[in-house]
């Protein structure tokens, strides 16, 4: 007897009818269609498939190692990219703290990876550089279409470095170089990237907009300080799938967008970096924040600080202003951060009247004035106890004055 028979037994002899199972053909339906799939995944991937060199052929790239595809690019400096004359990128671009005479290359980076959140399983598929000729953009990419020739696209870039660059990235400090650190160490090698100095974009275009702009990605830029807008364009949340559905499946569509992609962030890397630039010596121009510039430049040019916050008076904020009266009382011009002192105590700005009762005490020695702008401070302890010791003082002026006038005889 099977088990099938003597379950049905059990049953009669329960008390219950005994019904047998229908059979499961939604299981065996399933499994059948799943095999189809597969056979008919088997007959047209061949056909769909597409090789390394024919990647590399379509990208205009050179299979330089087994895995390993090397684009070119030579790119004219003429045209525009947005609103950006390319001509001008030759003008090298100097940020507040930067010297006047540099004669590093600069190298503009950028990466595309298998994930975004990092760590020791991220790697980056996708290393793209370029650097300014006399009259080109020389634009250079390395794209691995399998992991085991990570080492050897590491290394191929490692050599296209020298000891005279400096990288320039976006977000480069925060992700791409200590990703690109991870991998070298790795991979045992040699990591080129330690000993270079390093620009991130991300942060001075913060500085600069992030209370004109919803946001700081480089996508914003391009649109508002660059004038350009993207068509057709893969966006970089997509990169890791187009990559991972080359190497299990031949499917290269996606990823020679991938490509093009990194080739337009490269080029605007170098273009944001001239703009920038540009912003810094003409705000008003680029509706960038005066008062976030002139701090940044205060850091190591005091006077060109000053300078710039003269040429925006009649548009600065009230921070700005409290700024340009802090320059002037550090170069000892007194009568200008009184002036400004005193516009904005009528505004109600306490630490302005702070700085005017500091000012009457200690510099104009005018103990009246003091304690009239010592009573115009918020009612509290520290206001008590200064506003005592103004009254201390001006209650020993009279005796001061006899003494003095009994030495002077």
């Amino acid at each position: 007897m099977n088990l099938k028979s003597r379950l049905a037994r059990l049953q009669a002899q329960a008390g219950s009818e005994h019904t047998s199972p229908a059979p499961s053909n939604n299981l065996r339906s399933r499994l059948a269609k799943i095999k189809t799939i597969r056979l008919h995944r088997q007959r047209i991937t061949p056909c769909c498939s597409m090789s390394d060199a024919t990647l590399a052929d379509r990208v205009h790239g050179k299979l330089i190692a087994e895995g390993v595809i090397q684009i070119k690019k030579y790119l004219p400096l003429s045209g525009q990219l947005g609103n950006v004359e390319l001509a001008g990128l030759l003008n090298q671009p100097r940020l507040p703290g930067e010297p006047k005479v540099r004669c590093q290359r600069q190298v503009y980076i950028d990466t595309e990876t298998t994930g975004l959140s990092g760590g020791s399983g991220t790697l980056a598929f996708l290393v793209g550089m370029a650097v300014l000729d006399e009259n080109a953009i020389l634009l250079s990419q390395f794209l691995i279409t399998r992991f085991a020739a990570e080492s050897c696209m590491l290394t191929a870039f490692a050599q296209s470095l020298t000891d005279n660059d400096r990288l320039v990235s976006y977000n480069g400090k925060s992700y791409d170089l200590p990703l690109l650190a991870t991998r070298y160490r790795m991979h045992s090698l040699s990591h080129p990237l330690e000993q270079l100095p390093h620009v991130d974009l991300l942060h001075p275009t913060r500085r600069l907009f992030r209370r004109q702009w919803p946001d700081c990605r480089l996508t914003t830029l391009e649109k508002k300080l660059l004038g350009f807008k993207r068509r057709n364009d893969l966006p970089g949340a997509e990169a890791p799938a187009a990559w991972f559905s080359y190497i299990r499946h031949g499917q290269g569509e996606n990823l020679i967008k991938v490509v093009t992609h990194n080739q337009h962030d490269i080029l605007s890397l170098a273009a944001a970096h001239t703009r920038l630039s540009e912003a810094i010596e003409q705000p008003q121009r680029y509706q960038a924040d005066c008062c976030a510039i002139a701090r940044w430049l205060s850091e190591t040019d005091e006077l060109g600080a000053r300078q710039l916050l003269a040429r925006c008076s009649a548009s600065l904020s009230d921070d700005a202003k409290r700024l340009q009266a802090q320059l002037a009382r550090r170069h000892g011009d007194w009568s200008q951060a009184t002036e400004i002192w005193r516009a904005l105590a009528k505004r109600g700005c306490s630490e302005s009247v702070e700085r005017l009762a500091k000012y009457h005490e200690h510099i104009n020695k005018d103990l009246h004035k003091a304690k009239y702008y010592c009573e115009c401070l918020p009612v509290g302890a520290a206001q008590s106890l200064r506003l005592r010791r103004l009254n201390e003082k001006i209650d020993r002026q009279p005796i001061q004055s006899c003494v003095d006038d009994a030495i002077s005889m």
